[in-house]
């Protein structure tokens, strides 16, 4: 499943369900916000040992249907469940994220659009998005809607009300700060020689390490 759905956006942010305006917009950018996040925090959200290495086929049947064919099985062993979102890794078009309609031994059926290729090494893991991303996937959607023309501006006044935006640096996209500050909890920061270490901050506002 995405980060967020349209049905769980319009329920944040109090819209109607009979309020259809604007739903092509707001579906289009989710998976635009999902990346943002996950290039911003430097995290792809997985889950550590759920995960399957084979030999795959990207296929497209008629319907169409998207599915991930690996002939020599094992997929059965891993705990995926219908309905997961999996990180897709090794292949030469059609890496990303997708969400998974059914499972077999030998078969992945995704509903987004995969580019039919031959077989390759590729791996598939469990992605597991944080509940509490929710607010700030549907917060930057609702920016979107709002700013996306406003390429450029740095703050806004209106009446007594003034916030500032994020200064368009690589990841940021000129969201306002306190978006990204609630971002930095599921940061993952690169220190040393490559180390990659996952910190949060506490109630207190500290930098507390966190497991990678």
């Amino acid at each position: 499943m995405a980060i967020i759905t349209l049905a769980e956006y319009k329920t944040l942010m109090g819209i109607s369900d009979v309020d259809a305006t604007r739903d092509a917009r707001i579906t289009a950018l989710i998976p635009q916000v999902e990346q943002e996040i996950v290039e911003y925090c430097g995290n792809q959200f997985t889950v550590a040992g759920v995960s399957f290495t084979g030999d795959f086929t990207p296929t497209v049947a008629v319907g169409p249907v998207y599915t991930l064919v690996c002939t020599d099985g094992g997929i059965s062993d891993v705990s995926f469940a219908t309905g997961d979102t999996i990180l897709l890794n090794g292949t030469v078009r059609n890496d990303g994220r997708f969400t998974t309609t059914n499972f077999s031994d030998t078969v992945i059926t995704v509903s987004e659009a995969l580019v039919a290729e031959s077989e390759i090494s590729a791996s598939v893991t469990l992605v597991q998005w944080p509940t509490g991303l929710k607010i700030y996937a549907a917060r930057m959607i609702a920016y979107q809607l709002a700013h996306m023309g406003d390429a450029g501006v740095t703050s806004e006044s209106i009446k007594s009300y003034s916030y500032s935006r994020a200064n368009g640096g690589s990841g940021d996209a000129g969201y306002p700060q306190e978006i990204l500050r609630g971002l930095d909890r599921w940061r993952k920061i690169r220190v040393g020689r490559g180390r990659r270490i996952e910190h949060y901050i506490d109630k207190r506002g500290s930098w507390v390490a966190g497991a990678e």
